[in-house]
């Protein structure tokens, strides 16, 4: 071998070592909040062990010991793994938060592996492949994050899809029962009666992952569209008592709560809905009196401010139903009590600190009780004796302009603008400029409802 080739070689095999030795590590990242100050940042890891309801397990390095994380303090996980299956789950985790569920069901159905076979050529049912079917032996080994992933979202993907779809009377039996098959582990339909499907609660039993929380949620809602009633509020029970028991996040209390007032409105009994969802502010006034910590305050009282908020929503679903002066006054009056300034005065006179106090007022401003508020508003004023178009168009405006992140608010707010600025245009007749701006304002609205959201009950009056 001569010089040149022994200078070549130790050359490139110096390049090499280079290469490896500066190559980025894997790297999961884990993003945390600070519980009482509500700053986030970012934990980076060689790999993530496991997930589960209390804590997050990670290692440093490839070989170091688990260190933990508390569940409650988690913002966001990012895998760096960059494997087809799990950037099939990134892409359909995307279409989910883009609202298109059909679409991200269908993908993450392939991706999970479980739920029901299609005969391709007919399209009919041929039996249910259970989601434990491929998962490691032994009670210890957990599914990879992918199938844990795939499996939690394809099922919210199905809820979700139920409870877009459903008509008036809130059919969608089929849709709500194949998100209960896929997160409650129950007989496999029309099988040997041994064999089960393997849901996500089942599989995960005990809160043996992260998504435990919002998968009790996903139950209990599939059971109230089936109309199964008592299942759903035993299950809202459930969630609301774990959420005590494990210390969750005050979300978790808030939803299992509220569960009277959403099978009551399942139901149509849109008093008792009121109610239910009303139940919920004391609760969260217990919690918010017992947190200590400045951010967990605050959630408390964005949660309050939520169950105040679906009240309203409730109220307003009435007042148009009936096209009542007196119901849209009441509204009128309820959302008013929600106000920043009216909060800051209720909480006052609780003798609360200035922390809690401030938590409440901050659940206030939250754009969920604020699109919900404007929009009440708005109808408000075009039920009066003397409708007050102007007062209406302004408050829809401002849902349009500041709170279009709130998808259902925003849709709603869209298709009245489109309603008050078309009449206004016919009003202005004789005022050349005043007409086209009221007819552009109007077009601009329904353009935007029908490309934003086009499977919206709006979209489609």
């Amino acid at each position: 071998m001569t010089h040149r080739t022994r200078l070549t070689l130790t050359l490139g095999a110096l390049a090499s070592a280079l290469l490896l030795t500066t190559a980025p590590a894997r790297a999961d990242e884990i993003l945390v909040r600070d519980l009482q100050t509500g700053v986030e940042s970012t934990v980076r890891c060689f790999s993530i062990s496991s997930e589960t309801w209390t804590e997050i397990k990670y290692r440093e390095r490839e070989r170091s010991a688990d260190k933990s994380i508390p569940t409650v303090t988690v913002v966001r996980i990012d895998h760096a793994d960059k494997t087809p299956t799990a950037l099939g789950v990134a892409s359909a985790l995307s279409e989910l938060e883009r609202g298109n569920f059909a679409e991200a069901a269908r993908a993450l159905k392939e991706l999970s592996g479980g739920g029901w076979k299609i005969d391709f050529d007919t399209g009919e049912r041929k039996g249910y492949q259970s989601f434990t079917e491929n998962d490691p032996a032994g009670k210890s080994k957990r599914p990879g994050w992918e199938s844990e992933y795939a499996h939690f979202y394809y099922a919210k993907a199905l809820l979700l899809k139920a409870k877009a779809g459903q008509d008036k009377a809130g059919q969608d039996k089929a849709g709500f029962e194949d998100a209960l098959f896929a997160v409650d582990d129950v007989q496999v339909p029309g099988g040997d009666g041994k064999q089960t499907t393997g849901g996500f609660l089942g599989r995960f039993e005990g809160g043996n992952s992260r998504f435990f929380p919002e998968a009790t949620w996903i139950k209990a809602h599939a059971l109230a569209g089936l109309g199964r009633f008592d299942e759903a509020q035993a299950t809202f029970t459930q969630l609301q008592n774990d959420a005590s028991r494990v210390k969750l996040d005050p979300r978790w209390t808030y939803e299992g709560v509220i569960g009277a007032g959403v099978i009551a409105e399942a139901k149509n009994d849109l008093t008792a809905a009121a109610d239910g969802y009303r139940a919920a502010m004391p609760t969260m006034e217990v919690l918010l009196e017992q947190e200590t910590r400045d951010y967990m305050r605050r959630q408390c009282g964005r949660w309050w401010s939520q169950a105040h908020m679906h009240v309203a929503r409730i109220k307003l679903k009435d007042a148009e139903d009936a096209k009542s002066a007196a119901k849209f006054s009441a509204l009128r009056a309820w959302i008013a009590k929600g106000a920043p300034d009216e909060v800051r005065a209720y909480a006052k006179g609780k003798n609360w600190p200035q922390p809690a106090i401030d938590a409440l007022v901050a659940g206030a401003r939250d754009p969920a009780a604020q699109a919900v508020g404007l929009n009440g508003i708005g109808l408000a004023y075009l039920n009066e004796p003397k409708p007050r178009n102007e007062e209406a168009l302004l408050a829809f405006k401002t849902v349009t302009v500041q709170y279009f992140q709130v998808p259902a608010q925003h849709a709603r707010a869209l298709y009245y603008l489109a309603q008050v600025a078309g009449a206004a245009a016919k009003e202005a007749a004789g005022k050349k400029d005043v007409k086209a701006m009221y007819e552009t304002m109007a077009d601009e609205a329904i353009k935007t409802l029908r490309e934003q959201y086009p499977d919206s009950e709006w979209a489609r009056r």
